[in-house]
């Protein structure tokens, strides 16, 4: 069976939202690196509409001899949404009907491990519905202080258990933990 791994830029106080606003300069090759080897080991990625539309609109017209590109655009992207009717970023679809089912039976398929990143209100649905399997996050070594958290507050109890962990040379703790 796939594997649901959720991978996140998360400051110390748990803010995943507008990564861009204060991951930039931790942004470097080690860890790029690093998240290219989480990408090595999925061929879908599961989105929620808002991060869909963003990478779409990143990646769909981008130059496609630019290896990130190419690597994005090769990937099976699955849109969860309530509103869009169709996903026109090449390899995308939308998942139709209850969302849990439908990624059970994505995970269920044939394929590589299926990645979610961003998307909070996705991944917190597949957390309480025990869909997901792994967190990868990278924790960055600031408090942001404002901004949506990737665990929200009521949210169900879930129990980790560490399975790697390492501090890049920038600071940012890369921590991989499975769902116990």
């Amino acid at each position: 069976m796939r594997k649901i791994v959720v991978a996140e830029f998360i400051s110390l106080d748990g803010v995943v939202e507008t990564p861009e606003q204060w991951h930039m300069p931790y942004a470097d090759e080690e860890l790029m690196g690093a998240v290219g080897a989480v990408q090595s080991r999925i061929d879908t990625m599961l989105l929620g509409r808002v991060t869909y539309e963003t990478f779409a609109g990143a990646f769909a017209g981008a130059p496609a001899e630019d290896p990130i590109v190419a690597q994005m655009n090769k990937l099976e992207k699955v849109v969860v949404s309530s509103t869009l009717r169709e996903a026109a970023w090449v390899n995308s679809r939308v998942l139709a009907g209850e969302v849990a089912d439908g990624v059970r039976e994505l995970k269920a398929g044939p394929g590589a491990d299926i990645l979610v990143t961003g998307s909070i209100t996705l991944v917190r649905s597949l957390l309480r519905a025990g869909l997901v399997d792994e967190l990868n996050l990278m924790i960055h070594p600031l408090v942001v202080g404002t901004g949506e958290r990737l665990f929200e507050a009521g949210g169900p109890r879930v129990p980790l258990t560490l399975t790697s962990s390492e501090v890049l040379g920038s600071g940012v703790t890369n921590a991989l933990y499975a769902v116990a």
